[in-house]
């Protein structure tokens, strides 16, 4: 089991993480807006998906890659915490999009495709298991099995992640102007960046 200090650390970093819109948020806020908040949880239902089989990809390699690293699991857990600077460092950075002017009407889409686009979304984002392998070994204690400890915050991870993914599908409707327009964006970025390098310094500090 992870310790209860670092078990905190983690359902706190991980809920930050996850109320910060991104490629998924934004694909339940837009199919909320055009079909509703049912629709929208079908989508969410495919990105959760996703989101399972990421974290059965990280609990077997990280179960496997931290046995063999030994004593560079710490290393590992640096390069890590630098990283999720980057992230910090990258979000600051990055430009605001104006608002999109795509209302026009399109044919509803079935449960099918909504959970296929969802799968899709969040399956496909190139730096998601990166991320991951970088996040998950800072909330592992070396002096414990490390398999249980992953599974255990793999499944936290999944439930908490639906939980607020599934807020802003059905607040979607409420919510969407507020979150494209350009103050939120620039809101969010700077949000975004300060919390990702707060969290990969105290980190990498802890760690040191």
């Amino acid at each position: 089991m992870v310790p209860f200090e670092l078990y905190l650390a983690f359902i706190g970093a991980t809920l930050l993480l996850c109320v910060i819109p991104g490629p998924v948020v934004t694909y339940l806020v837009a199919i909320g807006i055009r079909q509703g908040w049912r629709d929208a949880l079908i989508g969410l239902s495919g990105c959760s998906t996703a989101i399972a089989i990421h974290m059965v990809l990280v609990v077997a390699g990280l179960d496997t890659l931290l046995l063999v690293l030994g004593p560079w699991t710490e290393t590992l857990q640096l390069i890590g915490a630098a990283y999720i600077v980057w992230l910090g460092i990258s979000a600051w950075r990055t430009p605001i999009v104006a608002e999109g002017t795509d209302m026009a009407e399109t044919p509803r889409l079935k449960p099918a495709v909504l959970y296929r686009r969802g799968l899709l979304v969040s399956i496909t984002n190139p730096k998601t298991l990166i991320f991951y392998a970088a996040f998950f070994p800072q909330f592992i204690a070396p002096d414990r099995p490390t398999l249980p400890q992953l599974v255990m915050l793999a499944f936290t991870f999944i439930t908490l992640s639906a939980l607020s993914d599934g807020t802003y599908a059905i607040a979607s409707g409420h919510l969407a102007p507020y979150l494209k327009s350009p103050r939120a964006q620039l809101i969010r970025n700077r949000v975004t960046g300060i919390v990702f390098a707060v969290t990969g310094l105290t980190l990498a500090f802890t760690r040191s």
